[in-house]
């Protein structure tokens, strides 16, 4: 019986061992990767990580929930092609870039002004995703003359519309997303929980083609490793709890845009509906499908955001 017991034992303990060397080797990579990917800057607001891709007009783009410059390359990668050269930052506690105390929307939105002084750009144009619309609406409120254009793509309701967006569970805050080994094994073991935190339906993941897949891969792995990423995570958290007074939206001047799909699980929909009604002249790009990553639908996006940044880019020489 003992020697049963043991050998019960020993074929429980192997494949767990094994498990944990593959998740501290994968953990390894990831840390490498996040913090050898980056440069650091000192602004007037304090020291910001970032990341440059591509060549030709300055974008400015502004992560979501989860996120850091990898992911705020990675969400706008799609402009590349078109002649824009990617400046992604890490927001507020994200990897490298430290969380002030008097963090809110507004000290970001300033940060971001100093950040552009500090790289010597005049106007870029904006682009945001989820979480990120807060600080990227209130740069374009408090400093439009460095905003050419103002995209907001899945855009989290914090400051922008009455009714909150749906959110990760308070459990999921506190421990899914405080550690890395949970969440590593929460990859592998529930991949319907995991669907549910990046906002995209499980049935709409069971049908992705292979690209489609490669892609939903590629973005989930993106959130390790998570304990990097919390205390940005829980920033934006509170920003959507419901204390943001609502945004002036129709005081924006800058051109507009906004992009999103009927089955985010965020449902964001409802947002972007909402700003396209009260911002000047702003144009609403709506989706049936894709979640809140929006799968499935790069080939009709990123054309028709690169030709709104592009006009408004010419307009706004023209203007001035």
């Amino acid at each position: 019986m003992r020697i049963a017991v043991s050998l019960l034992l020993l074929l429980l303990l192997v494949p767990v061992t094994l498990g944990y060397r593959t998740y501290r080797r994968e953990m390894s990579d990831q840390r490498k990767r996040v913090l050898t990917g980056s440069s650091m800057l000192n602004t007037a607001r304090g020291p910001v990580e970032y990341a440059v891709e591509g060549e030709g007009a300055p974008v400015l783009a502004l992560h979501g929930t989860g996120g850091g410059w990898d992911q705020g390359l990675h969400a706008a990668a799609g402009l590349v092609p078109f002649g824009f050269r990617l400046i992604a930052p890490s927001r507020f506690g994200y990897l490298r870039t430290p969380m002030p105390r008097d963090a809110s929307p507004e000290t970001e939105a300033d940060t971001w002004a100093a950040f552009l002084d500090a790289l010597g750009e005049d106007r870029v144009a904006v682009i945001s995703f989820s979480a990120g619309a807060a600080p990227a609406v209130q740069l374009a409120l408090r400093h439009p003359h460095r905003v050419s254009s103002l995209t907001l793509v899945v855009p989290a309701a914090g400051g922008l519309y009455e009714t909150i967006a749906g959110g990760p569970p308070a459990f999921v805050m506190k421990v899914l997303l405080r550690f890395d080994l949970p969440m590593w094994i929460a990859m592998r073991a529930s991949p319907r929980t995991l669907s549910n935190l990046v906002a995209v339906p499980h049935s709409l993941v069971d049908t992705l083609s292979e690209a489609g897949s490669a892609e939903y891969d590629s973005t989930v792995g993106m959130l390790m490793p998570i304990s990097l990423r919390r205390h940005g995570m829980a920033y934006d958290a509170r920003s959507q709890s419901g204390i943001l007074p609502l945004f002036p939206l129709a005081s924006i001047a800058q051109p507009t845009m906004l992009v999103s799909a009927a089955d985010d699980l965020y449902q964001t929909l409802r947002v972007a509906r909402h700003a396209a009604r009260v911002i000047p002249n702003a144009r609403l790009l709506e989706f049936e499908s894709g979640g809140h990553l929006l799968l499935g639908h790069g080939d009709e996006m990123w054309p028709q955001v690169a030709q709104f940044m592009y006009t408004s880019e010419l307009r706004d020489r023209h203007v001035r």
